[in-house]
């Protein structure tokens, strides 16, 4: 049976079928580098995603990845509309209910709904703990604790996290985040010895995750960042301009409008 089954309509898995060739393609484009081209794939991936949506999608595996792409877009409120057609779906597995939570936790985040969308990734967790889980909660207990100011969940989980693999470049990126966010809480609170000591965790663990994956562009802005504070400005220089060269997708918790501004404060140093 075809993987677009489960809907009728000649025109939905016409739509369907051209729409997942272009997601395929784009995600290949993305990977080799060609952003531009990657951008042009998946729009027409969106287009093609939103025929076959308003011909009555229903098959899960498609809506999630129609989801995906409209985060990636910026389209949060239609994303979350697209997860609950998914939500209110009968019969779905495990695994579908697992794969919902993941993405559905992330798009209540970028609406501002961060208290929901721990709850809901903690309900994924709470069933399977995989890289995409600890990372994206992981992200998730550092910006709560960045609010609240207090750091003890989000130490233990991002050490579990580390624990389950202490080689994989999402999961140090975001062990380095939080600990750069411990010393900016070190340095607010006057403890300088501790803030150096943090600090100092952090770019180590940027360091790590950047020999893994030397484009991952939230590690790349963070060393830019840190080399900027010290006063590196070639060093920067060159790790802000790698970043930009990256994707900054919607789903990055780095913007490149936050990119470019340190570019340009960068830039401005004597």
């Amino acid at each position: 049976m075809s993987i677009f089954g489960g809907f009728a309509g000649n025109k939905a898995l016409k739509a369907a079928n051209h729409a997942y060739r272009c997601h395929v393609d784009g995600n290949k484009l993305l990977e080799a580098g060609k952003f531009a081209e990657a951008r042009a794939k998946h729009d027409e991936a969106l287009k093609y995603y939103a025929e076959a949506y308003e011909a009555g999608l229903d098959r899960v595996g498609m809506l999630m990845s129609y989801g995906v792409l409209l985060m990636r877009d910026g389209e949060y409120e239609k994303a979350r509309e697209v997860y609950l057609r998914v939500h209110y779906k009968s019969g779905l597995s495990k695994e579908d209910r697992f794969d919902l939570r993941n993405n559905y936790s992330i798009c209540l985040w970028r609406l501002g709904k961060l208290d929901e969308a721990i709850a809901t990734i903690k309900r994924a967790a709470a069933d399977n703990k995989t890289t995409l889980v600890y990372t994206t909660l992981g992200l998730f207990l550092i910006l709560k604790a960045r609010e609240s100011g207090d750091f003890a969940e989000a130490v233990a989980f991002n050490a579990e996290a580390y624990d389950y693999d202490d080689e994989d470049a999402a999961i140090l990126d975001n062990i380095g985040y939080l600990h750069m966010s411990m010393a900016e809480k070190a340095r607010a609170d006057g403890d300088a010895e501790k803030s150096r000591a943090e600090r100092k965790q952090a770019y180590d663990f940027f360091t790590r995750a950047h020999k893994i994956r030397p484009r991952q562009v939230t590690t790349l802005y963070y060393l830019a960042k840190m080399l900027y504070e010290d006063g590196q400005k070639e060093r920067a220089e060159q790790f802000i301009g790698a970043a930009m060269k990256g994707s900054f997708s919607s789903i990055c918790p780095v913007s490149r409008a936050e990119a470019e501004a340190l570019r340009d404060n960068i830039a401005a140093m004597p």
